[in-house]
């Protein structure tokens, strides 16, 4: 199966070019995160698995943002840089606490051990009131087929997840505080969650 490593001889004008999953899930739910997004200012800031840095940009202005991913030369934006996983994150990042941990369309690379890995180390880079942000897709509806397609047609390893096993391993991680919102199709059929864990 082939995962991050599809992106290593990409451009980031290829990245950015809109997909199914795009069309269909990301930009409908667009209408609920780039909102909150622009609330936030003043906050240091880890984008883990940010690409091109779509949501970055909304966050840059105001905030001082650090940026992970397998894939770093398709961000231009001007933010600090590392190349690593999701889940070695403390590695990479030694002491640096941070306000804010954000994630967007990153997680469904992530197995249900990769999750929980990915879930404890925002945590322990988070500073004590800090807030994870993730897009989560889901089990149901336009999430099913979209993980369905990816894995039968496209040969990529992707994994989706219910609200009550994203709960779980946010709690095994130590967060207490959890909002998961729905996120849908331009049709209203469920497609991800957007979590927000404190």
């Amino acid at each position: 199966m082939k995962n991050y490593d599809r992106y290593r001889d990409m451009t980031a004008q290829d990245y950015d070019k809109k997909t199914l999953m795009s069309w269909f899930c990301s930009v409908p739910a667009n209408r609920k995160i780039l909102p909150l997004l622009s609330e936030i200012k003043n906050k240091k800031i880890l984008d883990v698995g940010l690409g091109t840095g779509f949501y970055t940009r909304s966050l840059l202005k105001n905030n001082e943002i650090v940026g992970l991913d397998r894939n770093i030369h398709l961000c231009k934006l001007p933010v600090r840089l590392y190349e690593g996983d999701a889940t070695e994150i403390t590695k990479l990042l030694k002491n640096e606490k941070f306000d804010l941990v954000i994630s967007m369309w990153m997680t469904d690379y992530l197995n249900p051990d990769k999750l929980s890995t990915f879930f404890a180390e925002s945590k322990k880079v988070l500073k004590p009131s800090g807030k994870l942000m993730t897009t989560i897709i889901s089990r149901y509806g336009f999430g099913f087929v979209y993980i369905h397609l990816a894995r039968t047609v496209r040969k990529i390893d992707k994994y989706n997840y219910n609200k009550t096993e994203i709960t779980e391993k946010l709690k095994q991680a130590g967060f207490t505080s959890i909002e998961i919102i729905n996120l849908t199709t331009w049709l209203k059929v469920p497609c991800a969650y957007l979590t927000i864990a404190e």
